[in-house]
């Protein structure tokens, strides 16, 4: 694969005020930047960092700390130098300026991360575990990105191909060189194999559904009627006043988002307009807005109003939401002021369309918000799976992979079946061994990769 051989720098830290900015460079000119720049009374070896001054011509403006990794013991696998100055976003500005200006050129996206790739000093799948680790927004998103990040997918999936290319190697041999007296293929082993490595491949697919949620987050869009209390909870759920409250019917009229964390899971909630036949332009594309999120979301709050009953309209909703598969949990609010009768006939009636997962609330009063996360709890997350050591997937590119991978070897079965030659079968045998290889990036396109690193920040 190209990789460039210039010199990179970039800032590694966040550009803001703090305690400390970190200036990042990698490649072949690095340390002869910093001897350009940088004078101490120490003299700068690898691992190690030592105090001094950064100079702009002849002016001194900060004092720094200067480390040294030479290659290949570095994080990209090059000669590496990292400046620690003050973290004022002037004085930060002004070193990367100067060591720009001295030999290097400002880093892309994700490039450090990209080299350490291309330098092997980690695969494709630890790479996208950096970017996992950096988005982590609570402790079991990070406990799972350590782990990938550590090699969890990178070993198993070396060692499902491991088995698949000395397939292969015997197939080639038996074929090209029939003249040897080589150990023939049997039909029966082939498959044996196969169906063993379709079964792993599926028992890692199946962490899927669960690891999604986990790095993305399940999207939950509380729906129902006007003035049901849909802002309310969001508040409620969120501790914020993010969405505005009144006593006026239709004020929330465009779809307002916010994360929280419940649990071990992330939330990405969106409070929609309220579901009603209205003339008022602005209010029906809101209307319109919201049951189009229905179409994008994993868990729908559908919350109703104690004090008046469920109607018609709210029970057909239901029925179409039912309809799509969707997950639903069925809130009935202002508890404190239901009468009992209204209750029952609510319950009876979410009872005839078979929706049982149903919570009742009192979002003012801060009533049943516990049960209310409990009962999201209890549908995304597996209390018996151990994600300190199993090993989960995350990310679409890996499960798509795999996917194929399985496809290609459940052919190469039927392949056998069919009773064609074993040379054929061979075909969709390395089809699966490339599409695993695509996983850690033993077998990948660079346009492929360059799309991977794109999405990462600077300075990573």
């Amino acid at each position: 694969m190209f990789m460039s051989t210039d010199t990179i720098a970039a800032i590694g830290t966040a550009l803001q005020n703090s305690g400390i900015s970190i200036i990042r460079i990698s490649g072949k000119d690095s340390l002869n930047i910093i001897n350009k720049i940088f004078i101490s009374k120490a003299e700068l070896k690898p691992n190690t960092i030592i105090y001094g001054k950064i100079y702009d011509n002849n002016t001194a403006i900060d004092r720094v700390l200067v480390s040294y990794f030479k290659a290949p013991k570095s994080f990209t696998g090059e000669d590496v130098c990292e400046i620690n100055c003050h973290g004022g976003i002037e004085i930060t500005r002004q070193i990367l300026e100067i060591v720009l200006e001295n030999g290097a050129r400002l880093a892309l996206p994700g490039e450090f991360s990209k080299r350490a790739f291309l330098n092997g000093k980690m695969d494709l799948s630890q790479a996208e575990a950096v970017i996992n680790l950096i988005n982590a927004k609570n402790k079991l998103q990070t406990q799972i990105a350590t782990n990938q990040l550590e090699g969890n997918i990178s070993k198993k999936i070396a060692s499902l191909r491991e088995e698949l290319v000395e397939l292969l190697a015997h197939i080639e041999v038996s074929v090209d060189y029939p003249e040897y007296d080589y150990e023939e293929v049997e039909n029966d082993n082939v498959i044996s194999l196969i169906d063993k490595k379709v079964t792993e491949i599926k028992q890692i697919l199946d962490t899927y559904e669960q690891g999604k949620y986990i790095k993305d987050g399940v999207n939950v869009a509380i729906i129902g009627r006007p003035n049901v209390g849909k802002s309310s909870l969001l508040n409620n759920l969120s501790k914020s006043d993010k969405a505005i409250v009144t006593d006026i019917a239709g004020t929330t009229r465009d779809i307002v988002e916010e994360t929280i964390n419940i649990g071990s899971l992330v939330l990405n909630i969106y409070d929609t307009a309220g579901i009603r036949d209205t003339e008022n332009l602005v209010e029906k594309i809101g209307v319109e807005k919201s049951l189009k999120k229905l179409d994008e979301v994993d868990l729908v709050l559908f919350l109703l109003n104690g004090e008046e009953g469920i109607t018609d309209d709210e029970l057909k909703l239901l029925s179409k939401i039912k309809n799509k598969g969707l997950k639903v949990i069925v809130a009935i609010n202002k508890i404190d002021k239901t009468q009992k009768s209204i209750f029952d006939t609510i319950l009876n009636e979410l009872n005839k369309y078979q929706f049982d997962n149903v919570i009742s609330l009192s979002v003012i009063n801060n009533e049943g918000i516990e049960n209310l996360k409990k009962a999201i709890d209890d549908i995304f997350s597996k209390s018996n799976f151990d994600y300190s050591h199993e090993l989960v997937i995350t990310n679409a590119r890996h499960k798509d992979l795999l996917k194929k991978a399985v496809e290609y070897l459940e052919q190469a079965r039927t392949e056998v079946n069919n009773g064609q030659p074993i040379d054929i079968v061979s075909i969709y045998i390395k089809n699966a061994t490339k599409s695993l290889g695509e996983i850690i990036g033993s077998d990948v396109n660079i346009d492929v990769v360059n799309k991977i690193f794109e999405k990462f920040c600077l300075g990573k």
